[in-house]
């Protein structure tokens, strides 16, 4: 293991229907698959010393009432990743303050982390900061700093800053919410993704590594992630176009691999543990 800052680890708790480009059409009352991940995912993380977070979809919190219990008591963190994996762009002000108090009443205690469904969050979305802070949030990590097909930021910092209401791509040092970027590689005139999800299942896992080693050496911890559902080729499939199930379910054998070499290499733990420690909280 690389010795030297700690990284950041997160996982989105959801189901294999869950994912943007296989929810349409795709029938609710589908069996359930990730959740058996969730215990696989704490294995992995016990095997490498890691505490992580975990953004966990609220209707799976609601469905399973143990979960969000069996998490915690592994020493993890739970943080809310909206109730139905609803995005921003589809999400209403007053609907997700309802889901908040849900899942909130649900875990037994106010959420302190949000993670936007499909990263959603956007200058076109940021009406939810407002409401974060003002349902007892200490921090976001929707963004992006990239600006892809689905989502990103363009412009958006590399390290943790606290995003301007006006603007999202601009730190506002007297806000109170922290965001917590994903990770990107600055190439010459370009950001290349690499945090986790199809960059971790389509990339060298050597570009990621590089990836992280940069950041820590530039001072910030790079922020990483992965589905549960991505722990097993077997995932359910559906039928997509070429392009949506490329980016759906390429390499989904490989992932857990690649995640092992990356949590043998570089230290990690979770958000509130990071905020707590660099006296952020």
């Amino acid at each position: 293991m690389i010795a030297g800052m700690k990284n950041i680890l997160t996982i989105d708790v959801e189901e294999w229907y869950h994912a943007e480009y296989v929810k349409d059409g795709v029938h609710r009352d589908k069996e359930d698959f990730a959740l058996g991940k969730v215990t696989e995912a704490m294995h992995l993380l016990q095997d490498h010393g890691v505490d992580a977070t975990f953004f966990v979809v609220g209707e799976l919190a609601e469905r399973y009432p143990d979960l969000t219990n069996r998490i915690r008591e592994r020493g993890h963190e739970v943080a809310f990743h909206g109730f139905y994996h609803t995005p921003l762009w589809k999400a209403a002000a007053e609907t997700f303050k309802l889901e908040v108090n849900r899942f909130n009443a649900i875990i037994g205690h106010s959420c302190r982390g949000f993670r936007a469904p499909s990263f959603s969050l956007s200058n076109e979305t940021r009406w939810v900061l407002e409401l974060l802070k003002e349902t007892g949030f200490q921090y976001d990590s929707s963004i992006f700093p990239v600006e892809t097909p689905l989502y990103g930021v363009r412009g958006a910092p590399l390290k943790p800053y606290k995003p301007s209401q006006d603007n999202i791509a601009v730190e506002d040092e007297s806000a109170k919410l922290w965001e917590f970027p994903l990770l990107v590689y600055p190439l010459t005139c370009l950001r290349l993704p690499v945090a986790g999800g199809f960059y971790l299942r389509f990339l060298p896992v050597s570009v990621i590594m590089k990836a992280v080693s940069r950041a820590n050496k530039h001072g910030y911890p790079a922020v990483l992630y992965f589905h549960t559902w991505e722990l097993d080729a077997r995932t359910p499939r559906v039928k997509l176009n070429p392009y949506r199930s490329f980016v759906t379910y390429h390499n989904l054998e490989k992932a857990k691999a690649k995640l092992q070499r990356i949590l043998s290499c570089f230290e990690f733990t979770s958000i509130k543990n990071y905020m707590e420690e660099m006296g952020l909280a």
